[in-house]
């Protein structure tokens, strides 16, 4: 893989997983559907199974709404954001089976916690309650309810720690997003080819 260059030093990019180690991770989200999952479980499982199929970037996901499924969860639109700035371009992508069945899945929770927060169209949401940061006039947090949109911070760190928290990820699953959808992006070019 070759090396990333910024300021005359080379970093070394992180190797992404092979084909197989994306097959592999297919059949273990396939299993998880067959029984029963968390709230958290079951929005990681859309999740990875979204960017299996997608190759999307951390800041693509987080945009998605549910307006960007296709019938029956048949596709997904993603709007392109390239890494280095420019102008997008949007794509409707096929999803696969195990994707349809997750989404399916996911958005039956998704409702339930979007209807609590008053609504949004983003696709991913939080589970708990957070704080955004902000004091109000007597200087308390704001608390977010459940259901509201999840930020790409939110997004990295429910990756990050259902890699850690589910049996079978941890192996799957490479440190970073940004490695599986490289992997992915790759699978999605070999398959065009």
């Amino acid at each position: 893989m070759p090396p990333l260059r910024l300021g005359g030093g080379e970093i070394p990019l992180q190797p992404a997983p092979e084909a197989a180690t994306l097959s592999a991770l297919a059949r273990q989200l396939d299993r998880y559907l067959g029984g029963a999952m968390s709230p958290a479980q079951t929005r990681l499982t859309a999740l990875l199974a979204v960017e299996l199929d997608s190759a999307a970037r951390s800041g693509e996901l987080v945009e998605l709404r549910t307006t960007d499924l296709g019938e029956d969860n048949g596709a997904v639109y993603v709007e392109r954001r390239p890494q280095g700035g420019g102008a997008g371009e949007g794509e409707w992508v096929e999803t696969s089976a195990l994707t349809r069945a997750a989404l399916e899945r996911w958005l039956d929770v998704r409702k339930d916690l979007v209807q609590r927060a008053h609504g949004t169209s983003k696709l991913w949401v939080s589970l708990w309650m957070n704080h955004d940061g902000v004091l109000d006039d007597q200087g308390n947090t704001v608390i977010r309810p459940p259901g509201m949109p999840l930020e790409e911070n939110g997004l990295i760190t429910s990756y990050r720690v259902g890699r850690l928290r589910y049996d079978g990820l941890r192996q799957l699953l490479p440190l970073k997003l940004e490695q599986l959808r490289r992997a992915a992006e790759a699978e999605r070019r070999r398959a065009a080819a």
